[in-house]
């Protein structure tokens, strides 16, 4: 499945430990946005592991994706990769 994180981690720790988790599962898209090609089984994992990693003020939202969402979605920087693209070109 197709998935797209966005968070918002007050604290730093926690937030590179978010970012490390996620960095397991796909790639940085922009600083706080990663998206995500994982199976049932990961999308799981990662539904257990986030909240572990969030305070009481922060946000950490998930938005799937179909095969045709994907398809229609534009990266408007031609020097990036298409979106949901595995080539790890992204630039922070």
């Amino acid at each position: 499945m197709y998935i797209l994180i966005s968070y918002d981690i007050v604290s730093n720790k926690k937030r590179r430990k978010v970012d490390k988790l996620l960095c397991e599962y796909g790639f940085r898209v922009n600083y706080s946005v990663f998206e995500l090609e994982v199976d049932k089984n990961s999308y799981n994992k990662l539904l257990t592991k986030l909240p572990e990693l969030m305070g009481k003020r922060d946000s950490i939202r998930i938005y799937h994706h179909t095969k045709k969402t994907v398809q229609n979605s534009l990266e408007l920087n031609p020097k990036l990769p298409s979106p949901f693209s595995k080539e790890e070109a992204y630039v922070l």
